[in-house]
């Protein structure tokens, strides 16, 4: 059920880039099994600190697949200097204990596409997009031009591209704000995410795009596209508010 909440523990933490930690919840057995969420959907973590009762969302960073296989529910978090959050987890040992509620959110992938799917994310605004990988290589299996573009300041915050790199046909950008060089090879290009909308030759009429990250940069993705011709429903998004963390 939507918004339920379930008891979970700690059980790795992982330093995915030098801003981004990756956590591994393990629910309570006899609750993981109601636990259903759909790729692209978010939780809420409710933990203590100093006898307040804090709530901090995150999107889901590993797929239904996996969460099924393996137990472990996955999200990213970015850290954030002086973030409630940050400081919790960046000494959180494994077996600490907090509730998670949800799963909440519709952004989500229906089963077909009429035109290009083009997924757009900064930061930890990638995860609902790593939960979605199943259903990225079936779409493109079967012929849906899926392109993930992502945003980050540095290359050493960029987060999951291997992930992406191993889907044959699927194509990927890594748009770096703040190097002063990049790598073609590797797909990378210097600027915003939103400077890459010339290249990707949309097509308002069938084209969908999906924006999850940084609540300006959505903003400024929406402008845009929308002066592209793109109607709202051609356009879903999910906004990140960092002081959240």
């Amino acid at each position: 059920m939507p918004g339920s909440l379930f008891s979970a523990t700690l059980f790795k933490t992982e330093q995915l880039s030098a801003n981004t930690l990756q956590l591994s919840f393990e629910l309570v057995q006899d609750e993981a099994a109601s636990f259903n969420f759909i790729a692209g959907q978010f939780v809420q973590l409710q933990f203590e600190m100093d006898g307040k009762l804090h709530k901090r969302s995150y999107s889901i960073a590993n797929a239904p697949e996996d969460f099924k296989a393996t137990g472990l529910l996955q999200i990213a978090l970015s850290l954030v200097s002086g973030g409630v959050a940050s400081g919790l987890f960046q000494k959180a040992p494994a077996g600490t204990e907090l509730n998670i509620s949800g799963p909440f959110g519709a952004l989500t992938l229906p089963d077909t596409f009429p035109g290009q799917l083009l997924l757009v994310g900064t930061g930890t605004g990638i995860a609902p997009y790593r939960s979605m990988i199943p259903q990225l290589k079936t779409l493109s299996d079967k012929g849906t031009a899926v392109t993930v573009v992502k945003g980050f300041r540095y290359r050493e915050e960029s987060i999951y591209s291997e992930d992406f790199a191993q889907l044959p046909n699927l194509k990927y950008r890594t748009c770096l704000s703040r190097e002063s060089a990049v790598n073609t090879v590797n797909h990378e290009y210097t600027g915003h995410v939103q400077d890459q909308f010339d290249a990707l030759n949309l097509n308002p009429e069938n084209d969908v795009v999906y924006l999850c990250g940084n609540p300006g940069m959505i903003d400024d993705c929406v402008t845009l596209l929308r002066d592209r011709g793109l109607s709202p429903r051609q356009i879903k998004r999910e906004k990140y508010v960092y002081s959240g963390h």
